[in-house]
């Protein structure tokens, strides 16, 4: 027996309870939009508020707001990394390195929470950690201005490295950027100091020549090259870079110190070309005066043998003659002496001399 056909009032209902439903299902997916949209507003009320109290340097209470937000919008990465920077902030050192942990699980590259690792790291005293992580700031992705913001994360890692007297990984890091960095007068002065850090003293006098060729009324870099000069024993070259430097800038104390250092330099350093056989001879004296007097300072009452015999030898070679046929081979002994002394000093003294101390300075230069 064949099924009756549907008849129009049964299509008809059933017409309508379709449009019905897609007409809740409507509502319902609209209403569901208008609710995410505003929750969306509200958590970005809450985080603009959280930035502002950050900007104020109310940490702890942006912090609150900021997770306030998050409540709201969990998975918002934006949210999470300022957070970490807020946590850091106000000194939850702990917090801020969970949440990034949790950011660099999902997103190894994750470039500026990379950044905000680093910065954990190196409050922590974790140094190799934290070079690692701005290493990782540096060539990782950045959602805007990539280039810039790669910049300043390795220069924070220079900054870092400069701090910890880190030479060859503050040259390795200052090479790449040289030609990269502003050409404004305040990064390439910085540029010049850091390459002085970084014990590369001839790029740095480039650096501040450069300056000074283009601005010659610029103290700051006459005294730039003047410690660039100095930092490779050219004393003579460096002092008249300081005196032009405190030429014009009368009052700056530490350049009138630096510039008297390179004059006592001057005035004892006994390899100085162009001294009489007699003058090298008065400052090979002077220098064992010197350093006589420096280890019977510092050293034990009782020092051992060698050294006792050596600050014997030493206080005898003062007290004798010397005829001007042998003025040079007496200058090479007290020489030979005062290393020897200097050398001891080191074994025998618990305070090791000034690095920036006149004999210090001279003797290095002999023993170079």
């Amino acid at each position: 027996m064949a099924k009756p056909l549907a008849t129009p009032s049964f299509l008809g209902t059933f017409g309508l309870i379709f449009l019905a439903v897609a007409a809740l299902f409507a509502a319902d997916t609209f209403l569901a939009r208008m609710e995410r949209t505003e929750s969306a507003v509200e958590a970005a009320r809450l985080f603009d508020q959280g930035r502002v109290l950050m900007q104020r340097g109310n940490n702890t209470a942006a912090i609150e707001r900021i997770q306030d937000a998050l409540s709201i919008e969990r998975t918002n990465r934006y949210y999470q990394q300022a957070l970490a920077q807020a946590q850091l902030a106000a000194g939850k050192t702990a917090d801020a390195e969970s949440a990034l942990s949790g950011l660099l699980q999902s997103d190894p590259t994750d470039a500026l929470a990379n950044l905000i690792m680093g910065r954990v790291q190196e409050k922590l005293s974790r140094f190799p950690e934290a070079i690692s992580y701005f290493h990782r700031a540096i060539y990782g992705k950045w959602s805007q201005n990539a280039a810039q913001n790669s910049l300043q994360a390795r220069f924070e890692l220079i900054d870092l490295l400069a701090q910890r007297d880190s030479k060859e990984d503050l040259l390795a890091e200052l090479l790449p950027v040289q030609d990269q960095v502003p050409r404004d007068l305040k990064t390439r002065m910085r540029m010049g100091h850091l390459f002085l850090r970084a014990g590369s003293p001839a790029r740095a006098a480039d650096i501040f020549r450069g300056i000074i060729q283009e601005i010659p009324t610029n103290g700051e870099a006459y005294a730039g090259l003047g410690e660039s000069q100095f930092a490779e024993s050219n004393y003579r070259v460096a002092a008249r870079n300081f005196e032009t430097a405190l030429r014009l800038a009368p009052d700056d104390q530490s350049i009138r110190k630096r510039r008297d250092l390179c004059n006592q330099l001057l005035a004892l350093d006994p390899t100085i070309r162009g001294l009489s056989p007699l003058e090298r001879l008065n400052r090979s004296r002077k220098l064992v005066e010197l350093t006589l007097h420096d280890t019977s300072q510092c050293a034990d009452p009782t020092p051992p043998p060698e050294t006792r015999a050596l600050l014997d030898q030493a206080a005898k070679a003062l007290k004798t003659r010397v005829s001007p046929a042998s003025e040079g081979e007496v200058t090479e002994f007290d020489l030979d002496i005062a290393e020897q002394l200097w050398q001891a000093r080191a074994k025998v003294c618990k305070s090791a001399a000034p690095p920036d101390s006149p004999l210090a300075l001279v003797m290095g230069t002999l023993a170079h």
